[in-house]
């Protein structure tokens, strides 16, 4: 299991990736900063449109970074 999760953050050739680890890391950044922002304000309520727009935009740049590389 553990190999597999590896090869998520690989290249074809088996070289590790930091573009894949760097997109990883931005995602659960993201996550964390919402799911930190909900607990720390209780007075603010969790708002899924503007969760789902900041996630969309995020994976519209992951994706057009990947795009741009054209060895994915």
């Amino acid at each position: 299991m553990f190999r597999w999760i590896a090869r998520c953050f690989e290249d074809a050739n088996g070289v590790p990736d930091e573009a894949r680890v760097a997109a990883f890391l931005m995602v659960l950044a993201f996550i964390t900063n919402s799911v930190v922002s909900v607990v720390m304000n209780p007075a603010h309520t969790f708002d899924a449109q503007q969760f789902g727009i900041g996630a969309g935009a995020l994976a519209a740049g992951v994706g057009v970074w990947f795009g741009q590389r054209k060895d994915n």
